[in-house]
This record gives structure tokens, C-alpha cells and sequence, in this order.
């Protein structure tokens, strides 16, 4: 019995020194990690191992020229080019950011005269402190920009008159019925209609902000305060010549631009119920002052392409008078993302990570700017995120297909990596992922239901270059056509 009691006291003892032993060495991590990096950034914080194995040091440069293909556009070429300031692996800040100073040039000319140029800049924990600052410079010209309607009543399948019958139906692919609206007809005094533009009016933009964030909880609570700068105007294609058109024989003519759906919902009652304005109709430009904040909770390891964590957002944006804006409203989104590492292999360095994000917006106020309708205000990202289609929302879809000033969208993605290698000094990862987006719209919070949510499947490719530049290859398809996306970042 004596040695029986030997034993248990034993074991205890044991215990006890295993306890104090783990509860020491973690005290001495934490420590070490507080010397390591005095503002206390939270352990969820530090990039992976495999990340940081191969993360580059000092100043570097990535970028590539691209080249893409539009349905609208035409052919475009440009570039974006990125530089980099890490420092060494001395800094306490190397283990925790993806980057101490990034700026991004980008230019892009397509040959229907569309054109983007932007300027970028990122410093996390500028100085060595609790701050965050980002900055953005935007302009762009596009002669195509979509205009597809506004409200719940707009999603539904695309319609017009056959031009070859003369009756009304809908059309189930987005190629076939925009060769409809191409189609010229011959009018009563002798020239040629056509509705070439149904769906396009031309957009002038300039865009200026600076955002400022402070953490909190060591790193994983940020609140974020910002000014936006936004100088904006639209024309319509009303009674503008088209050089080239088919007629119903094929023969080319030239044709007068019939009214757009732009200006018909201009007249029609649209924009006095969702109290929207802002179509200038020439080349004068109309000014937005905004204020913007957000609060974040953010867990994720390794921001340009997470293997874990959880990403939080409320974000708000208003403006009115008193900041010398010409227009009046509120704009708030809800935004949630999680990242979690089902499987590693091959040292940890191959992964395979689901990922997913939800997000809900809204925007009201006695005189909105119709273009805010076009995107959910995400203060972490420029721009937002477009709703509803394109490239960062549902895939399948044409760019801002479904537009409404309430809100949901949700993209589900699987993402593999599954070799990594280098090349002229650089560090390379290629990956793939299948993802799954779909959402809906509707008038006002009130009417929200779980009918009519459209969805669109895809599949796509990666390729991590340094870890920050993240080069992005999508191909999504739809009910209403298919659409393939060549870009830099993840969507999320």
C-alpha cells in the first residue's frame, strides 16, 4: 500500500514539475517575443514558419505586364508594378508583417479608350508604432461602363424585344442578347436605330483618400478613421452615332444610340425612389467628400494570403454639406472571413486552406451618388468591393449586374498550394482553387428573404511570388455566360 502511495506522489510530483516546466517556457516565449517586438503583438500575429523561411529581406520589386481580353473593352495592356521595403530579419517587425512600406503603380489602356491609373501605399506600424497608414490615388475614364438597372427588380433574366420576331422574351446568355441590342433597324425618316449602348453610359473618375488605423489587443483590434475625395461624371449614348452595325440581313450601316436603360430609369420614377442623382450628362464633374471608419478584428497570420484566422468588419461612410460634398448619405457594411488550414504536407510548406467571406451593405440618405450603389464600403481594401459580378464578387457574372442598395454576398474558395520554388533569386508558390460565390440584392433591409440569390461556380489559378504578390488566374461561369479574370491578389 506504502508503495502504492509512493507512486501516486510520485506521478503528482512529476506532474507538477511537467506543469512548471511548459508554464516556464511559455512565460520565456512570451518574453522573448516582447523583446523581440515591444508593442506586445499578439502570438496569431506572426507569419508560419514555411512563410517565413523563404520571406525576402531588404528593398524588392515584383510586377508584370498584362494583358487581357474584355467582351466590352476590347484588348487591354498595362502592367502593375510593386515595391518593397522588409528590411532585415532583425526588425521586431518582420515576424508580423507582410511588408513595412508597399507601393503599387498600376496602368491599364484598353482599345475602347478605357484607361486606369493608380497609385498605392501601405505602412503597417509605421515608425515602429501603433499606426497604420494608407493612401490611394485613382483616375480613370471608361467609354463602356455597365449600366444594367438598379433595384431587386433587376434580377431576373435578361430581356428585350427580338429584333428578328418583334416580340419580347428573355435571353439566357448575356453574348447573345447583347448581339440583339446591336442590331440596326431603319426608321420611319429614313436612318438607322440601334440599342449598341442599351446597357453602357461613359464614367470619368478621379479618387483620392488617406486612411488612418490604430491597433489594439496586440495587433488583432484595429480602428480605422478616413477622408475620400471623389470627383465623378457620366454621359449618356442617347442619340450618338454608331459607326458600325448589322442590320437583320447583314448589311453594315451606320445608326443613331436609341435611349439607354440609364435614361430611361432616369425619367421613369428609379432614381426619385431610391432618392439617387449625380448622372451629370457632360464632362463636368460632381463632388463626393466623405468621411470613412471602420473597427476591425483581424486574427489572420499573414494578410495577402491568410493560412488561418478570423477577419471582422464594420465599416461606415458618410457624407453630407457641412464637408462641402454635393451630395447627402450613409453608407455601412458588415463583413466577416475565415481562414482555416485543413491539411499540410511536404514540411508544411503545401496546404490545402478553405477560406470564406460574408458581407451584407447598405446605403441610404436624401441624395445619394448612384456609383456608391456600385460597391460594398470595405474601408481595409481601395475601392470597396463591386457588386454584384465582376471580378471581386460573383464571378460569373457581368461587372455590377445586380445593383440594389441593400446587399449580400458570399464567396467560398478552396485553395491549394502545391509547389514552391525559386527563380532568378525570387521565391515562386504555384497553387489552384475552386470557388463558389453568390448573393442577392433588394430595395431596403426590410424586404430581405432567402428567394432569387443568384450563384456562380469556378476555378482558377495561383501564384505567389515573395509572399505579398499574389498573381490571380479565374475562370467562372454562370447561367448567364462565362468569364475568365487575370489579376494581382486574392478577392479576400
Amino acid at each position: 500500500m506504502r508503495n502504492i502511495r509512493m507512486k501516486k506522489l510520485s506521478l503528482s510530483f512529476m506532474a507538477i514539475i511537467t506543469i512548471t516546466l511548459a508554464w516556464a517556457q511559455n512565460s520565456t516565449d512570451t518574453l522573448r517575443i516582447k523583446e523581440r517586438c515591444p508593442l506586445g503583438i499578439d502570438l496569431c500575429k506572426k507569419l508560419p514558419d514555411f512563410e517565413l523561411a523563404t520571406k525576402k529581406e531588404g528593398t524588392f520589386l515584383t510586377g508584370l505586364p498584362r494583358v487581357e481580353f474584355d467582351p466590352i473593352r476590347g484588348l487591354g495592356l498595362g502592367g502593375d508594378a510593386f515595391l518593397y521595403f522588409n528590411k532585415t530579419r532583425n526588425d521586431p517587425f518582420f515576424e508580423y508583417t507582410p511588408y513595412r512600406h508597399r507601393f503599387n503603380l498600376e496602368f491599364f489602356i484598353f482599345t475602347n479608350g478605357r484607361i486606369r491609373y493608380a497609385l498605392n501605399y501601405d505602412a503597417p506600424y509605421i515608425f515602429n508604432s501603433k499606426w497604420r497608414v494608407r493612401a490611394d490615388a485613382v483616375l480613370w475614364e471608361d467609354p463602356n461602363a455597365q449600366y444594367w438597372g438598379i433595384g431587386r427588380s433587376y434580377l431576373k433574366p435578361l430581356q428585350f424585344r427580338d429584333k428578328k420576331t418583334g416580340s419580347f422574351r428573355n435571353f439566357n446568355k448575356v453574348e447573345e442578347y447583347e448581339n440583339n441590342l446591336a442590331l440596326a433597324e431603319l426608321g420611319e425618316n429614313g436612318n438607322y436605330y440601334t440599342d449598341y449602348y442599351f446597357n453602357q453610359m461613359q464614367q470619368r473618375e478621379q479618387l483620392y483618400n488617406i486612411l488612418v488605423e490604430r491597433v489594439m489587443l496586440g495587433g488583432k483590434l484595429r480602428f480605422l478613421f478616413g477622408y475620400e475625395a471623389l470627383f465623378t461624371s457620366f454621359s449618356s449614348y442617347q442619340n450618338l452615332e454608331v459607326d458600325e452595325c448589322y442590320t437583320i440581313d447583314g448589311q453594315k450601316v451606320k445608326a443613331l444610340n436609341k435611349r439607354t436603360l440609364v435614361d430611361i430609369q432616369r425619367e421613369d420614377g428609379t432614381w426619385e425612389k431610391f432618392n439617387i442623382t449625380g448622372f451629370t450628362n457632360s464632362h463636368k464633374y460632381m463632388f463626393t467628400s466623405m468621411i470613412a471608419a471602420a473597427l476591425i478584428y483581424d486574427t489572420r497570420d499573414f494578410e495577402p494570403d491568410p493560412s488561418k484566422g478570423v477577419f471582422l468588419e464594420y465599416s461606415h461612410e458618410y457624407s453630407g454639406p457641412w464637408l462641402g460634398s454635393q451630395f447627402h448619405f450613409n453608407k455601412f457594411m458588415l463583413q466577416g472571413q475565415y481562414f482555416y488550414t485543413l491539411k499540410k504536407w511536404r514540411n508544411n510548406k503545401n496546404r490545402l486552406t478553405l477560406a470564406g467571406l460574408t458581407a451584407f451593405g447598405y446605403i441610404f440618405g436624401p441624395k445619394i451618388n448612384f456609383i456608391e450603389m456600385w460597391d460594398l464600403s470595405s474601408q481595409a481594401e481601395a475601392g470597396g468591393i463591386l457588386v454584384l459580378g465582376g471580378n471581386r464578387s460573383i464571378r460569373g457574372f457581368r461587372e455590377a449586374r445586380f445593383v440594389a442598395p441593400t446587399v449580400a454576398l458570399v464567396n467560398l474558395e478552396a485553395r491549394v498550394k502545391f509547389y514552391d520554388f525559386h527563380f532568378l533569386k525570387q521565391h515562386f508558390t504555384l497553387g489552384a482553387i475552386a470557388f463558389y460565390d453568390f448573393g442577392s440584392i433588394w430595395d431596403k433591409p426590410a424586404e430581405i428573404s432567402f428567394d432569387k440569390w443568384i450563384s456562380a461556380p469556378g476555378l482558377g489559378a495561383r501564384i505567389n511570388w515573395n509572399q505579398s504578390t499574389v498573381i490571380r488566374l479565374d475562370y467562372a461561369t454562370s447561367k448567364e455566360g462565362s468569364q475568365t479574370f487575370l489579376g494581382f491578389g486574392h478577392i479576400f
